[in-house]
């Protein structure tokens, strides 16, 4: 028997055990990644879900939200403090995949699309003053400024153009 034939039969095996290895390992990571994204995508759309469905199933809320932003001189105090909360979720919301993309778990390209809504929205009229009064949020609102690009959605709010006007 030659022992070196066994030795750099050993070897052999040895190194294609350590490659299937690498290449199973390899395959996990990516599906973990992938895992790990469509929770994060999960997470943010149940966010802003959840947002808007207390907003939709509120008619109250809703046009508070709808006058918050466009015409806020027109809120009562108590309504001030709600339309302020009901921007502070969102801004949460936005915060959220902001820091997302600061860290990279977020491609440039989504975060950009998320961006320009929120930079769209809250350069309603009623949320400019929630920005000024809110300086938790200074770096994403330096962000968002970055992204300002017009009408991306119609939020439906009254004196708001549609999206697709002059389409």
């Amino acid at each position: 028997m030659n022992w070196e034939a066994i030795s750099a039969v050993g070897q052999l095996v040895g190194a294609l055990a350590v490659l299937v290895t690498l290449i199973y390992l390899a395959v996990q990571i990516r599906q973990n990644t992938a895992a790990v994204a469509t929770a994060t995508y999960e997470s943010t759309m149940t966010g802003f879900n959840d947002i808007n469905v207390v907003v939709a199933s509120h008619p109250p809320l809703a046009s508070l939200l709808d006058r918050g932003c466009q015409s806020p001189e027109s809120l009562q105090a108590q309504e001030m403090v709600q339309f302020n909360f009901l921007l502070r979720c969102y801004a949460n919301q936005w915060w959220k995949l902001f820091k997302l993309y600061e860290r990279g778990s977020l491609p440039g390209e989504e975060w950009s699309v998320f961006a320009r809504e929120a930079a769209q929205f809250m350069d309603q009229p009623g949320c400019r003053p929630f920005r000024a009064q809110n300086a938790l949020f200074a770096d994403l609102y330096t962000e968002l400024d970055r992204h300002k690009s017009g009408v991306i959605s119609d939020f439906g709010f009254g004196s708001q153009a549609p999206a697709n006007e002059g389409r």
